[in-house]
């Protein structure tokens, strides 16, 4: 039975204002001292006695963002700002939750609100000026980031943003901003390794190669040694060995015979397309050339699988009881697209590259799906995973041995798929498109995914949606060939690349 008004106002009542306040701060308290599960009880006490209080709603959000509940986080603070409209922090929370669930153009406008309450906002202004990045805005967001350079404080990191987004638009004066930062050792390590990568791609962009190489060196030794002396989870050593581990588990695992036994279990009425390769191989290229296909859809780097699978490698040690575990597992996967803006009347487009260990698993999900290997010449992509100071993970690309083993290890997890799935991975070379885009998209689009031809796949860099991948700019122009044999321009100083590949 519904309860009356009166009885509402009566339960709301319960709590004295004080007594509200008190609870509060114990949730409060609990937070700060990481004790997630006691803050959260609490603030839903709070948020049950008066839910016209968005203090608690607001909290229990942030727990949410804290946690990867991004779809909760932003259903709870679209709640607060129908209350309190001028909430900044909900505003610009929002714009978090909505960039982590793929939705880039509410978080644009999300961080635009947070900037109209406080104009002289910094964290907002950075993150819109991602936002407008990743949406093609990239004039928008060149112009915001020289607004920020303005700004002493931000100058650093407004200037290496522009430089990794546009290195050859920096300016003389621009130039000489990011070589006194980046020299500037009161500046704390992380803001200095952004400035010498920006450096390097700047000074790379004027043909100053050796000068180039000098600050991408620096960049990586700095990057490489803050990981090293930074958690025993993050080093470099300790995730080598991880992967390797992940990559004899799966290789295990996945015999002929485990496929055989499950085959048929998974979702063959859908076919999604998935690419995966080495960072930097040109995945983001095959993901936009399909993109601007009619009915097929980028994800970009998702990470649904990973989601659907929880976090872990829920691959049973013995056969699975139900018998429809993997068909089960591809729906849940589909939700999770769903979830992010997919539609369904679309081929999804998922290219995060971790998924190469899980080709097995795609294959008894989803059989009829198509897996593309972004291949590139190894050199070409150790060089520019070295150029590329990655916002998370990739522990393991920051010096050029282990950069070269770090491909070995993968060759051989992608070996493995070849000889238990023969023919289910179709190769991509990245050469092949740039020497003659004609043919081989057409071929991609055509013969590889199954699709009708459409020249707007040409013209993929004239096609409109949100790339979130350091690639973003790039993919938005027509084929160029500069980065095919990049490597000669710095073959002396890639020995130990060349050593470790060889090995």
């Amino acid at each position: 039975m519904r309860q009356s008004s009166r009885s509402r106002r009566r339960r709301r009542a319960a709590l004295a204002p004080d007594e509200i306040d008190a609870l509060l701060d114990a949730a409060a308290a609990h937070y700060a001292a990481g004790r997630l599960g006691p803050a959260s009880e609490t603030y839903r006490r709070v948020e049950a006695e008066d839910p016209d209080d968005v203090r608690a709603r607001y909290s229990l959000a942030v727990i949410d963002l804290r946690t990867g509940r991004f779809d909760a986080a932003r259903r709870r603070l679209k709640a607060v700002l129908r209350r309190q409209a001028d909430h900044f922090s909900a505003h610009h929370n929002l714009g978090v939750a909505e960039q982590s669930l793929g939705g880039w153009e509410a978080a644009a406008q999300a961080y635009a609100d947070a900037l109209s309450l406080r104009p002289e906002a910094t964290e907002p202004a950075f993150a819109r000026a991602v936002a407008l990045a990743v949406l093609g805005e990239t004039e928008e967001a060149i112009t915001l980031y020289r607004a920020l350079a303005e700004r002493p404080q931000a100058r650093p990191r407004a200037l290496t943003r522009l430089a990794i987004l546009r290195p050859e638009g920096v300016t003389e004066a621009e130039l000489a901003h990011l070589r006194a930062d980046a020299a500037d050792e009161n500046l704390d390590a992380e803001t200095r390794t952004g400035l010498l990568f920006a450096l390097g791609a700047a000074l790379e962009a004027r043909g100053e190669d050796g000068a180039a190489w000098g600050a991408f060196a620096a960049g990586n030794a700095l990057q490489h040694q803050q990981l090293t002396a930074g958690p025993a989870a993050n080093r470099p050593a300790t995730v080598a060995e991880e992967n390797a581990a992940s990559i004899a588990r799966i290789r295990t695992l996945f015999s002929p015979a485990f496929l055989a036994r499950h085959a048929g279990q998974g979702e063959a009425t859908v076919r999604p397309i998935f690419v995966v390769g080495m960072p930097r191989s040109g995945s983001s290229l095959i993901e936009q050339i399909l993109s601007s296909h009619p009915r097929v859809q980028g994800m970009g780097e998702s990470n649904a699988l990973w989601t659907t699978l929880d976090g872990r490698f829920p691959y049973p040690p013995h056969t699975p009881r139900e018998g429809d575990h993997f068909r089960r597992l591809a729906r849940r996967y589909l939700e999770t697209l769903a979830s992010r803006g997919w539609s369904h009347r679309h081929r999804p487009v998922d290219k995060t590259l971790d998924n190469h260990l899980h080709v097995g698993m795609i294959h008894l999900m989803f059989p009829q799906a198509t897996i593309l290997h972004a291949v590139r010449d190894p050199l070409d992509t150790g060089l520019a995973c070295w150029r590329q100071l990655f916002a998370k993970g990739n522990e393991t690309l920051y010096d050029l041995a282990e950069i070269g083993a770090e491909q070995l290890r993968y060759a051989t997890m992608m070996e493995h798929w070849r000889k238990v799935l023969p023919g289910f991975v179709v190769d991509v070379r990245y050469e092949d498109i740039i020497a003659d885009p004609d043919v081989s998209i057409r071929w991609l689009v055509t013969e590889v995914c199954g699709l009708p031809w459409t020249t707007d796949c040409l013209r993929f860099y004239e096609t409109r949606r949100a790339v979130g991948t350091a690639s973003a700019d790039q993919v938005r122009r027509p084929i160029y060939h500069t980065a095919v044999e990049r490597w000669r321009r710095y073959e002396p100083q890639l020995a130990p690349l060349l050593a470790a590949l060889r090995t």
